[in-house]
């Protein structure tokens, strides 16, 4: 069931612009605590797929370096279709474990972003952000003497 905020609270009411503005200014640091812890996990994520990368491609290259020799020494075409079928062999296996070893980082990457969003939850972030939005009436107020009254407003 969802719960309505009490805006008639005596704490509302209480609200002084000081109290305001220190409520107002906690939402763009939440957001931007949010926006660098988010891309710390992204970067990690990008990081660490582009170490699978490399460790696949360092693979491939002493396997087919190795298969190269094996193809200068030998002329006879039995051993040339068994480094063929090792060959085929050896990328159906390691692309098999690419595809699985970057779907992993990938769901890292994805895990690490959720955590960044529900940490703000735990520890009251949002309710924080709540309570400086239930300020913005006071801190409207404080700005009523820097704007004078306008009569037309009142008859319209």
């Amino acid at each position: 069931m969802a719960t309505k905020r009490n805006s008639s609270s005596p704490a509302a009411a209480a609200v002084t612009p000081e109290a305001a503005w220190s409520a107002a200014s906690e939402l763009p640091r939440q957001q931007l605590t949010l926006a660098a812890e988010s891309a710390c996990a992204v970067f990690r994520g990008f990081e660490a797929m582009r170490k699978i990368q490399e460790k696949a491609a360092h693979q491939a290259l002493q396997h087919y370096s190795r298969a190269a020799e094996k193809l200068k020494e030998t002329s006879e075409p039995a051993q040339v279709m068994q480094v063929q079928a090792d060959l085929l062999r050896f990328d159906l296996e390691g692309a098999t474990q690419y595809w699985q070893q970057l779907g992993a980082a990938a769901a890292d990457m994805q895990r690490e972003l959720m955590e960044c969003c529900t940490h703000m939850v735990d520890q009251g972030a949002l309710q924080r952000v709540a309570s400086a939005g239930d300020s913005f009436p006071a801190m409207a107020s404080a700005f009523s003497p820097f704007f004078p009254f306008n009569a037309r407003a009142e008859a319209s």
